[in-house]
């Protein structure tokens, strides 16, 4: 887990786990102030806000807690000059090398909805008001410094449908109430409530959120796994006369088969394994080689490498022969000779990046021309694997 050990560094992955993860917020002093700076910086800030064509609500300005009117880019500074918070949301899809760091964070967690927002503040301004978040909250401050203040929850791990103005903040003190500098990492529970305000100079940090899933979640599959069932789109009986008697069977039924449904460990295997293989990002492009041109134009030393964060599976076929799968996708081996594929990818599995050198001294009994080459450009063309 060597991105979220980085990102808690010097804290442990353990102790973090066991004391704060859901439970209590935590400050974790960077031990250098450009430990976050290779993520974001100004310039990438001023880069997007520039060459990116950026439309509300994807930025958006807040100032006292209201959300400012959305408007034209040439607006944006008069609203910074005001003092109002600039927010990018979604920043990593935006910067190819944030996404690569949220997707394997994502990998290591096995959660696969992080995302990373990006927060502009401005001296003694304050963009929001007491507030809690219906997902986890990592704070990592790039530049400048911010004073924050947080509060315990007033409800216990609260879902997105729980986060509305109903909800009053704790009258108490902050349990934490600490300026953040450049490269501290601070981590705010779902459900603690908090604010910010930037000090003496202007700050900027990106909040990196992750909803994992709840035991809410697994209700909502549930219910979709019963809607196939024909049992569970029935009519339930009518009630003649106020006569409740056939209802309650009909209940009662259902109910039994639900009890019976639940006791199935299928059923569990298979909410865990549709949870461990979804990977919701698109598969890489690789152009022009997908396309069939250039492929091995620099010989034995073209070299190879797996698609970022899509694993690699290998399957056997009921008769004979093989299937890849990967990201939604899957290539079939059936005439090929077994050996040949199964020698090539059981070391393509067992390697980030190889040759052609490297698969001909894998095969030293099949001929590179005829037999390895088309199998690694069906690869290629499949997306299974990139060139480098």
């Amino acid at each position: 887990m060597k991105t979220f050990a980085n990102l808690l560094h010097p804290y442990s992955i353990e102790q973090f786990l066991g004391e704060n993860w859901s439970r209590r917020g935590v400050l974790i002093p960077g031990e250098k102030p450009e430990k976050f700076s290779s993520l974001f910086s100004w310039q990438q800030l001023n880069d997007l806000l520039n060459f990116h064509k950026i439309q509300h609500p994807e930025i958006r300005f807040s100032l006292k807690n209201q959300t400012l009117p959305p408007c034209e880019a040439k607006h944006w500074v008069k609203y910074c000059q005001q003092g109002a918070t600039l927010v990018l949301d979604h920043v990593h899809d935006r910067i190819p090398a944030l996404t690569d760091w949220i997707w394997a964070l994502q990998e290591e967690i096995g959660q696969n909805t992080a995302h990373l927002n990006m927060y502009c503040s401005w001296p003694s301004k304050q963009g929001f008001n007491n507030h809690f978040d219906t997902h986890e909250v990592f704070i990592l401050q790039i530049d400048g410094t911010k004073e924050w203040f947080v509060f315990d929850e007033t409800m216990k791990y609260p879902l997105r449908k729980d986060n509305g103005p109903s909800h009053k903040p704790p009258e108490g003190e902050p349990y934490i109430h600490q300026v953040l500098e450049p490269g501290d990492l601070l981590y705010i529970p779902r459900g603690h409530w908090h604010y910010a305000v930037a000090c003496d100079r202007p700050s900027l940090h990106l909040t990196l959120g992750i909803r994992c899933l709840t035991g809410s979640d697994l209700l909502d599959w549930l219910i979709g796994e019963f809607k196939e069932e024909e049992a569970w789109r029935q009519n339930l009986p009518l009630m003649p006369n106020g006569n409740t008697e056939p209802l309650e069977r009909g209940v009662q039924s259902l109910f039994d088969r639900l009890k019976a449904t639940l006791d199935r460990e299928e059923l569990i295997l298979k909410y865990s394994r549709r949870h461990a293989t979804t990977n919701p990002r698109a598969p890489e492009i690789s152009l022009p080689e997908q396309v069939g041109f250039g492929i091995f134009d620099r010989g034995l030393d073209t070299r190879f490498r797996q698609t970022k964060f899509q694993t690699l599976k290998l399957e056997p076929l009921p008769e004979s022969g093989y299937q890849i799968l990967t990201g939604g996708k899957k290539i079939t081996f059936k005439g090929a000779n077994s050996k040949l594929v199964d020698d090539l990818l059981d070391n393509l599995l067992n390697c980030e990046a190889f040759t052609v050198g490297d698969a001909a001294q894998w095969l030293p009994d099949f001929d590179l021309e005829t037999q390895i080459l088309p199998i690694l450009s069906g690869l290629v063309k499949e997306g299974m694997i990139l060139v480098e």
